[in-house]
């Protein structure tokens, strides 16, 4: 037996600490390298670069687990879905980023828009969701996602990857990289976000096209700019927070904690080859 199948034996016992082994050395390894050798380089390669960490390690545990690769990316070819799933994601990202402008106009005040040129609003979109921050889907929601709710129910599992996914950015926004807000809201965004995403994993068995392109839509700049005042209340909490918070909160009422869906069962890891699924009351069928 050679090393690699030692190693690979021993993944096979550990799967998710094994992932986060991987995150935690890429990542270090490419914080290291945007400090020197990236240094003068555009901040959106290094954002970009960093952002494949979750895939890039939920890829080489697939591996040494000798799962299949071709059905873990598969998942990118959950495209046929109903496309309010779409449109349900996305509406819920734009509201939030464009509720503090709302409710200027809805006081008659002065707002500007677009506040960006158009051309830049499908640039960051095609950017975020094919070479950056949507990548990382394929770590969170199409390889964690599945494997925890295997142990944690769906809104724990969610809340879990949301910690994770909060701590991991640190290092971006210690470098500077990134509009991040003030580190509690963030972690409060981070987290109504994880649970909107696994419910949208689960809901539409592993679409994972669907996440990413909310994940992408969350990312993009604000489409009105107020002129005017905006109101007290969004300097206690962020209308993109307020929205999240509530869209989160409605999901959890609406759908079971144990699984975030109404009815049916919930995707199996991608990729093991076995058919692995939990009802909605929260058992396992083999």
């Amino acid at each position: 037996m050679n090393v690699v199948d030692i190693l690979k034996k021993q993944v096979s016992h550990r799967p998710i600490g094994t992932f986060l082994i991987i995150l935690l050395t890429y990542s270090a390894l490419i914080a290291a390298v945007i400090s020197t050798v990236l240094k003068t380089t555009s901040p959106q390669v290094s954002v970009a670069i960093y952002a494949w960490g979750p895939m890039t390690s939920a890829g080489a545990t697939v591996w040494l687990l000798d799962e299949s690769i071709h059905d873990w990316l598969g998942q990118l070819r959950n495209l046929r879905v109903g496309i309010h799933w779409y449109i349900a994601g996305v509406a819920m990202m734009i509201i939030g980023t464009e509720f503090e402008t709302l409710m200027v106009l809805f006081l008659h005040g002065d707002v500007t828009a677009p506040a960006a040129p158009l051309g830049t609003y499908a640039f960051l979109f095609g950017v975020t969701l094919f070479f950056a921050g949507a990548l990382e889907e394929l770590g969170w929601r199409g390889f964690l996602q599945p494997r925890l709710q295997q142990q944690f129910s769906a809104l724990w599992a969610s809340v879990g990857i949301s910690v994770l996914w909060g701590l991991w950015h640190v290092p971006m926004i210690l470098a500077g990289l990134g509009n991040f807000t003030v580190f509690w809201e963030y972690m409060l965004n981070i987290t109504m976000m994880s649970i909107i995403f696994g419910w949208l994993y689960n809901t539409t068995h592993a679409a994972l096209p669907v996440v990413m392109i909310t994940h992408a839509s969350h990312n993009m700049p604000p489409i009105g700019s107020p002129t005017d005042e905006i109101p007290a209340v969004f300097n206690v909490l962020s209308g993109d927070a307020m929205i999240l918070l509530v869209c989160a909160v409605l999901i959890v009422l609406y759908t079971e904690p144990q699984t975030l869906i109404r009815e049916g069962t919930l995707p199996a890891p991608p990729g093991k080859g076995i058919d692995n699924t939990v009802s909605t009351s929260g058992s396992t069928t083999n």
